[in-house]
């Protein structure tokens, strides 16, 4: 999911399409995915408003974006997606069944030599720099069976592509380059070479599982972990499962529903309880910040604010609910909570320091609450020591950024799919960059995408938090999309398989990127599966090109955090 503010302005979330009649598939319905929209307001260097994110309503599918946010808001920054939680249901390879339609990898450069690989499933036989031919294997169908509920472009769906996953004979990290003569991937985004093999545990690696989500709601391509959370400087914690993973928001928010702990209240230098008002495409969050100390994998960020989602402890301002539809419950967030690593350090950043003011930059997400009185929470100037912060920057050693491994997965999806999120860019053996091509992004967290080639371009970004791609179509790229209660979703006669071509703000960084687009309903026809890695969809935010989960399937994806120093330059920046 994607903060309003993190899509220079604004970022994508949800499609909203309703699943009605068996037929259906149970969790097919775009709803629920969230942009966070609050985040790009410090971004927008040139002032340009914002604009509220309203859904467009349940058959419409796409996020209506329309209307000024206030005077300045602009770089979009967190966006929130939601769906289950980590449980590890470990996908099973289906016998090495090729993946279908992806087209090859180009030429294999990025393998990658990042996390250690675990050895084993590997993509595509051309020779790499490590030997091992890898024996080839669909991601199983294993796992839970259910309802696949869509969360917009807040869930995510993987493109991928990547030459299959390529064994490296033992050696950690360096997953042998693959040939472009490997197998390819299934019919997902096809990236410049495969993935590595998933990464062994260690300290700095946790399991990342696309699964079923959370119990009778579901998620449709949602990847989600589970994360302690403690009582500052105590042992007072507790394990929550299902935050999604997304790279498209910033900081960690739990809804207080799941949260059995009392944790002390985040209040500004003068001593007044804060709040927060998330924006997202789709709607919003609400809830009081508080201070916590989160742990994850053997990794520790200490004493930072948290968000914890309810509208009990202050009631909802006005300026808050007429953002659009709440997010505040499991039912509408279809997550317990967000863990939010985009490329920005604060969800929301300079902006939100403004004072608030008719013609101030100030978004108004952060609020200072001094009564729980009808009125008593006001739009306040909170400096960015006081904001969400980027968790794994608060890390004593992995602290610059993190890495996303799913492995390859079959055309018609998977039932559950388990990789890993690992820690730090270049800290460890198993982090390491390798081959992998640098994308600088803007202070925004976006690069531009050409789709078709030959265009001028538009604006994108890489979000795990979105459930498919979603970008918009005319002319002679005009792609179908599929009739109610589908309608946010394409629906192509038969697969397609396209490229488009990325490229830095600055133009010094340019690649071709391959993806595949399938019929949504043919997808949803396989009603256990709630992973499909070429899942595609109209554009939510007007002229944005949303990378999301379906990209990362079949690669290591880096996204490094704004400011913090890496082997290969100051962030923000991803790679794969």
């Amino acid at each position: 999911m994607r903060n309003l503010f993190a899509i220079s302005g604004l970022l994508v979330t949800a499609l909203t399409a309703a699943c009605d009649g068996a037929s259906s598939h149970p969790k097919a319905t775009t709803d629920g995915g969230l942009s966070d929209g609050a985040a790009g307001a410090q971004r927008d260097t040139a002032g340009a408003p914002v604009g509220d994110a309203k859904s467009s309503g349940a058959d419409a599918g796409t996020a209506d974006l329309s209307g000024a946010a206030g005077a300045g808001g602009g770089g979009g920054r967190t966006v929130v997606s939601s769906g289950g939680a980590a449980g590890s249901a470990a996908l099973s390879a289906s016998g090495g069944a090729e993946g279908s339609d992806g087209p090859p990898a180009n030429g294999g450069s990025n393998s990658t030599d990042g996390p250690a690989a675990t050895g084993g499933t590997g993509g595509a036989g051309g020779a790499g720099t490590t030997g091992g031919a890898g024996t080839t294997s669909a991601a199983g169908t294993s796992g839970t069976a259910g309802r696949t509920a869509a969360a917009g472009t807040s869930g995510s769906a993987g493109a991928s592509a990547s030459a299959g996953r390529t064994a490296t004979a033992g050696t950690s990290g360096s997953a042998g380059r693959t040939a472009s003569a490997g197998t390819s991937g299934s019919a997902g985004t096809s990236g410049s070479g495969g993935s590595t093999g998933i990464a062994s545990p260690a300290d700095n690696v946790v399991a990342a599982t696309v699964d079923f989500g959370l119990p009778s709601i579901g998620y449709l391509n949602g990847l989600f972990v589970t994360v302690t959370i403690c009582v500052p400087g105590t042992s007072q914690c507790q394990t929550v499962d299902h935050l999604l993973v997304d790279t498209g928001s910033t900081g960690v928010r739990v809804l207080k529903s799941v949260l059995t702990l009392s944790l002390p209240a985040w209040t500004n230098d003068s001593g007044v309880a804060l709040a927060e008002c998330t924006q997202f495409v789709s709607g919003y969050t609400w809830g009081p910040l508080h201070s916590a100390d989160v742990k994850i994998a053997g990794e520790q960020a200490s004493g930072l604010a948290i968000q914890v989602i309810e509208e009990s402890t202050y009631p909802v301002p006005s300026a808050c609910s007429a953002v659009g539809v709440d997010n505040s419950t499991a039912d509408t967030l279809r997550a317990n909570g967000i863990f939010g690593i985009a490329s920005l350090l604060q969800d929301c950043g300079s902006p939100c320091a403004a004072t608030p003011g008719s013609r101030s930059a100030n978004p108004g997400m952060y609020y200072a609450c001094s009564s729980a009185k009808t009125g008593g929470c006001q739009v306040a100037a909170v400096p960015t020591t006081k904001q969400l912060v980027h968790p794994v920057s608060l890390f004593s050693q992995d602290n610059n950024g993190t890495i996303i491994q799913l492995p390859t997965i079959s055309a018609n999806g998977a039932a559950s799919v388990t990789g890993a999120l690992i820690f730090g860019i270049g800290t460890r053996d198993n982090n390491g960059l390798g081959q992998a091509t640098v994308l600088p992004l803007d202070q925004y967290g976006e690069f531009v995408t050409k789709y078709p080639s030959t265009s001028k371009g538009s604006r994108a970004f890489i979000d795990s938090g979105s459930n498919a791609l979603y970008f918009p179509t005319s002319g002679s790229t005009r792609i179908t999309t599929c009739a109610k209660p589908y309608t946010g979703f394409y629906c192509p006669s038969s697969t397609l398989n396209l490229s488009a071509v990325y490229q830095d703000a600055g133009g010094s960084v340019t690649l071709t990127v391959n993806f595949s687009i399938a019929n949504a309903v043919s997808l949803f026809s396989h009603v256990n599966n709630v992973a499909y890695s070429d899942l595609g969809g109209t554009a939510a935010v007007g002229g944005y090109f949303d990378w999301g989960l379906p990209f990362y399937f079949g690669r290591n994806v880096y996204t490094s955090i704004e400011g913090q120093s890496t082997p290969v330059g100051t962030g923000p920046f991803v790679a794969f």
